[in-house]
């Protein structure tokens, strides 16, 4: 260690005082000013998103308000009549509905209905037919808005007739199509503000920068300078700006070759940008008077420092050697293997301590966590005895939280993951935020802490009733929230399955596998769902299941034919049979693994090749179809796995199967014709459905089977009759009749006449 700090504070004293005050000045203008500049953003920043928030409050509050007109009934009543004079009830709701969307609140000056369809246009002034009002033209342009509701900046100048009372330019306006739950739309609702509304609401004497907004394609559509209106900042004379993916934030530009900072905040309602201009010297204003500021204070710290250290050197460095001499005491007398001052030794044993408290800090804080997240994660699953379980719970702090409770339930959630696959990083940040919401959701003193066990968020739930019914409600309640947040705040669907209440601790494992149990259910069920395993054991029937074996049939018969739209209608219809009959999840998956087996049956046996689009790899297939958890993928699973390569393999091979099989039948009718054959003979025969038979037969000849067999019967009886001199009981004989009267019954009707008619006719031709 170098000992020579005494003789450097008398020879350099008042140099090195200066460095420390001078880097000191400069960290601190720095500072101040970044903190300045800082404040001013956010103070600009701050601004922005007021006039954002009064604008979009007015916005938000239009827009319910002209839902709630366009959906009440009185809306629906008059959109759908003529409003002539006898109608004149009808109007009179229609304006009272109407006139509640004008208020201070809305900003809504004029609101303006019309019907395309029954040709009338309603207005404040009261209403007329529409294709005799001045702008019909111009209302109708409206019907081409790509979307059902629209805000819209509209020039006022662009109508005959005003669309508002106030002498303003510009209007924005809220569109809405009707009706509005009707795919056809020949119906138009206008909620007209005012822009000079706008800008008294973004503009005041208080504020004295630029202010404006600008819509989604970056042009002035509010500017407190009409004729900036429709223009971007580049034609107003700024440089290019360059817009940051932000919601909100500042940069710079350039106007006559002077600096302007362009503070903005993005709208996700609208997708408008609120934008504040503020010259860069205003901004700067303040970081000027603290750099001086700050050069006095150094200058006369400086100035201080030099004399102090002149007259106190001495003093000052006893106190440092005494404590040099304590430190250096304290190690032993080892050395460093560096020379060292006094100050820096007195500086890394600071450092030191302060490293090393923190240091284990940290670590005992992530080691408690880390713990107490795998004690309950083995006690869920059973490996704590009563002592042991008592001990952790104590040890963790949650003995003295669940004294108060009476009553306990175990929550799993389950991510009801798309089919689209996610990273592992995606999935890691989703089930960080999916445990951080159940843990808002439900309030500490309720709960144990939320956490991961198998891909299960696992909540141990205490409550302080004693009423079971009431305790069920309220977990119950906090599911339902749940299953709403994770939603809305992290767009995942969940199932949830719930436990029976217990009281006893050592009950948790088993309530931890009731409640798995309840959430494998959720197969029988069309959405994500909340299960509660006390109802399911309560539904618990002991009747059999009587499996739809009828549309079974039907829909292998729909998807041999490529018939899609009976396909598709089948399969839903099976799929709500077999949810809402079957009892027992076993039941379910039987019914589908039986589905499965079938359409794997018909692809096998109908003859298809893999060239043909169909690559069904059934090895795979049981497997996929037993590990789907919910009812919705197993249709989907359905449908794009099996149906559709069926319904697109048997639609390519349809019209030349048709002709194939429809010619295999004639020729079957000419080689048994003589026997009593028959559909159900020919189908046995030809290894075939006989329903699937008929409906190809008669798509490939445009008769049925029994009508060609009586055609072709005739056409031989009569070349017989022609011909041959054979008796008409013979020929009967030989076209397979048992009795030569339902022969000449048979001819008779088909040809008018009776076999001896129809010789006796030939031979004298």
């Amino acid at each position: 260690m170098q000992r020579s700090m005494w003789m450097k504070l008398l020879l350099y004293g008042g140099l090195l005082s200066t460095i420390p005050v001078i880097v000191v000045g400069v960290f601190a203008y720095i500072q101040s000013t970044n903190q300045a500049e800082q404040r001013v953003e956010n103070e600009k920043l701050q601004l922005m998103r007021q006039v954002q928030a009064n604008i979009e409050t007015v916005l938000t509050t239009v827009h319910h308000s002209l839902n709630n007109t366009i959906e009440s009934p009185t809306m629906e009543a008059a959109i759908r009549t003529s409003l002539d004079g006898e109608d004149f009830l009808v109007y009179r709701d229609l304006r009272t509905e109407l006139s509640k969307l004008q208020s201070f609140d809305t900003k809504v000056e004029e609101t303006i209905v019309l019907n395309k369809d029954q040709n009338w246009l309603a207005t404040n002034q009261g209403i007329r037919r529409l294709d005799s009002h001045v702008d019909y033209e111009r209302y109708l342009t409206f019907f081409d808005l790509p979307y059902d509701t629209t805000w819209k900046l509209i020039a006022n100048d662009s109508f005959t007739e005003p669309i508002i009372r106030r002498n303003c330019p510009y209007s924005l306006s809220l569109i809405k199509k009707l009706p509005a739950r009707a795919s056809e739309k020949f119906g138009l609702v206008f909620a007209n503000i005012p822009m000079c509304t706008i800008q008294e609401m973004i503009g005041g004497d208080e504020v004295d920068d630029e202010l404006m907004i600008l819509d989604e394609h970056n042009r002035v559509i509010v500017h407190s300078d009409e004729q900036a209106v429709g223009k971007t900042l580049a034609e107003l004379g700024f440089s290019e700006p360059v817009w940051t993916t932000e919601a909100a934030g500042q940069f710079t530009v350039d106007r006559d070759q002077e600096p302007f900072a362009i503070t903005y905040s993005s709208s996700t309602f609208t997708g408008w940008k609120y934008v504040s201009v503020t010259p860069m010297d205003e901004l700067m204003a303040e970081t000027k008077s603290i750099g001086w500021f700050t050069f006095y204070v150094v200058l006369a710290i400086i100035l201080l420092s030099a004399l102090v250290v002149w007259l106190f050197s001495r003093k000052l460095y006893l106190p440092v050697q005494k404590l040099v001499a304590a430190v250096t005491q304290k190690e032993n007398g080892v050395p460093t293997g560096k020379r060292r001052t006094e100050f820096q030794v007195i500086e890394d044993t600071l450092q030191e301590l302060f490293s090393s408290k923190s240091m284990l800090e940290q670590e005992l804080s992530i080691h408690a966590k880390q713990s107490m997240t795998l004690f309950l994660m083995r006690l869920y699953q059973g490996h704590f005895s009563e002592a042991e379980r008592q001990e952790r719970l104590k040890l963790y702090g949650l003995d003295s939280r669940m004294a108060k409770w009476h009553s306990y339930s175990l929550l799993v959630v389950h991510y009801e993951q798309t089919q689209k696959e996610e990273d592992q990083q995606e999935m890691d940040l989703l089930t960080f935020a999916m445990l951080n919401v159940a843990e808002d959701t439900i309030p500490d003193e309720y709960r144990l802490p939320a956490v991961w066990v198998d891909q299960l968020l696992v909540l141990f739930i205490g409550l302080e009733t004693d009423s079971q019914e009431q305790g069920k409600s309220v977990i119950y309640q906090w599911s339902e929230r749940l299953k709403s947040f994770m939603h809305h705040y992290l767009d995942a669907d969940v199932s949830i399955g719930i436990s029976a209440p217990f009281t006893d601790m050592a009950q948790t494992s088993t309530a931890y596998k009731e409640a798995k149990e309840a959430l494998t259910h959720r197969l029988k069920f069309v959405d994500n769902v909340i299960i509660n395993y006390e109802s399911i054991q309560a539904k618990e029937k002991s009747s059999m299941f009587q499996y739809p074996e009828h549309l079974e049939e039907e829909l292998l018969l729909a998807l041999r034919l490529a018939d899609e739209k009976q396909a598709y209608d089948l399969f839903n219809h099976l799929l709500a049979e077999v949810s809402e009959g079957a009892h027992h999840l076993g039941e379910v998956r039987v019914s589908f693994m039986r589905l499965l087996n079938r359409m794997l049956q018909l692809y096998q046996q109908s003859g298809l090749r893999h060239d043909q689009g169909v690559l069904l790899p059934e090895g795979t297939l049981y497997q996929e179809c037993l590990t789907i958890p919910s009812q919705e993928q197993m249709k989907n699973w359905f449908v794009s796995r099996l149906i559709d390569p069926l319904l697109s393999a048997f639609k390519q091979v349809s019209e030349s199967q048709f002709q194939h099989l429809s010619e295999k039948m004639i020729d079957y009718i000419h080689q048994h014709y003589h026997q009593a054959v028959t559909l159900e003979q020919c189908a046995a025969d030809l290894h075939y459905n006989a329903n699937y038979l008929s409906s190809v037969f008669k798509e490939g000849t445009a008769m049925t089977f029994s009508e060609y067999l009586a055609q072709y019967r005739l056409k031989k009886a009569k070349e017989w009759l022609a011909k041959t001199s054979e008796p008409v009981k013979t020929i009967a004989e030989k076209l397979g009749y048992n009795n030569s009267q339902n022969f000449i019954r048979s001819f008779k009707k088909m040809t008018g006449m009776t076999p001896g008619q129809y010789r006796q006719q030939k031979q004298l031709k």
